[in-house]
């Protein structure tokens, strides 16, 4: 099954697909219609300058070139007449020095104007370059959108003297034109409205999707308390025995190693109860947990000394263990929880690495709130475990349960403060806690 994430993905993707199919079979068909009238035209025009070549006969070129009225009239009402059957702009015959021979349109000058634009065209033909007929792309002339044939023309000697010319005005092209206008608006608003609905979709698709984690979180929680039930009946009978067991020891042996059982087993005891209140009544995690003030400097001494402890000193702390004095009111058993489970995370993720254990934790008087800051240079967090982070029972780890981060999370926030990740792939992570410096009401 595909992730919300992907589903997003594939939808847009298809949308993209979709509407760049669209356009193109526009654009494709907007190409061959204007590729299709260019043929037609310029099949046309060649036809027609064929048919007329052939009827001008080479003593004709000589008669009209030696300035013979007669001729002059007889080429003038020929070129006329098919000029007007075959809607032409114009039939004309050129010399060598792009001068009118003859012409059906009469008001035109002694001198071809457009000599300048064909006259590629005319003297590839003069000079014996080209065979045949040649077509001119379509070319503007003023507000005309204008194309040609021209066909060689030959005197009594054989050679090249004339260049019959037939024009043609491009009657589609303004069509074309509002044509390739209209499907540019037509682009323009198929692409808007993909991303509008590209947008809606995606909103639709996240309030889904925040419903169904919604969803899912409530199911979490609705099996979490049933375990934590199960977990509280069968842990703390035993846990008793242990913690009373333990005190017996310490008050005969008064042995240090006794001491840190007993405040372990109620530490376990108070989680137990914390996380038992919290999955029946979906309220604060500090239920079980009154406010006091706290000592930092001597709060994160004995954590540290806990975690050396726990890793054979082998820990190695990147900071002076000396700090300034710094209190405040705060929930002490739930912000140990926390900041402990937070340090064992980065120690463990060391030795997973094969990295020596090198652990970091500072407090700080930030003004109005008090920053503590755990740190750890193991192997970073990947982007994508970085978005599962507080995710209940997602783990990277074959032993973890998956709610340390998110009921870290959750204490901090029921603390009224902020939990902040920060990692860089093999460099390190530092997780920044940053709390009032008196409780939430």
């Amino acid at each position: 099954m595909l992730t919300g994430s992907k589903r997003l993905l594939a939808v847009a993707l298809f949308t993209l697909l979709l509407i760049v199919a669209v356009n193109l079979i526009w654009w494709s068909y907007y190409r061959s219609t204007d590729q299709m009238l260019e043929h037609s035209l310029a099949g046309r025009l060649v036809s027609i300058a064929r048919s007329t070549a052939a009827n001008i006969q080479p003593i004709e070129i000589d008669s009209l070139i030696a300035g013979n009225v007669e001729c002059y009239s007889n080429i003038l009402t020929t070129i006329g007449r098919i000029a007007t059957l075959d809607s032409l702009s114009e039939v004309f015959i050129l010399d060598a020095n792009y001068t009118y021979l003859a012409s059906s349109d009469p008001n035109e000058d002694a001198y071809y104007l457009l000599a300048e634009l064909n006259s590629p065209y005319i003297d590839s033909l003069l000079f014996g370059q080209a065979k045949g007929i040649i077509t001119t792309p379509t070319y503007r002339s003023g507000d005309l959108y204008l194309k040609s044939a021209f066909a060689p023309l030959r005197n009594s000697a054989g050679s090249i003297e004339a260049v019959l010319g037939v024009q043609a005005s491009v009657d589609y092209f303004n069509s074309l034109k509002e044509l390739k206008r209209n499907l540019i608006y037509a682009t323009a608003f198929s692409l808007i409205g993909g991303l509008l609905l590209g947008g809606l979709f995606l909103f639709l698709q996240r309030r889904l999707n925040l419903a169904e984690e919604r969803l899912f979180l409530g199911q979490t929680h609705a099996y979490l308390g049933r375990m934590v039930a199960v977990v509280a009946h069968e842990v703390r009978n035993p846990l008793m025995i242990i913690r009373a067991s333990a005190e017996r020891l310490f008050k005969k042996t008064e042995s240090e190693e006794a001491r840190y059982v007993v405040e372990e087993a109620d530490r376990l005891n108070n989680i137990v109860s914390g996380y038992l209140d919290f999955a029946k009544a979906q309220g604060s995690m500090l239920a079980t947990d009154e406010p006091e003030e706290i000592d930092l400097p001597e709060f994160c001494g004995n954590l540290r000394r806990h975690i050396e402890q726990r890793f054979d000193g082998q820990v190695r702390w990147l900071e002076s263990l000396s700090s300034p004095p710094l209190s405040f009111v705060g929930h002490r058993r739930s912000l140990r929880q926390v900041v402990f489970n937070l340090l064992l995370n980065g120690a463990e993720s060391c030795e997973a690495a094969g990295k020596p254990v090198q652990l970091g934790l500072t407090c700080s008087d930030s003004g109005t709130s008090i920053r503590i800051t755990i740190s750890d240079r193991g192997p970073g967090i990947t982007p994508k475990e970085m978005k599962k982070l507080f995710t209940p029972f997602y783990t990277t780890k074959q032993t973890g349960s998956g709610l340390g981060l998110y009921l870290s999370r959750r204490i901090v926030g029921d603390m009224g403060g902020d939990i902040r990740v920060d990692s860089r792939l093999n460099v390190g992570t530092d997780i920044v806690i940053e709390l009032p410096k008196e409780p939430k009401k």
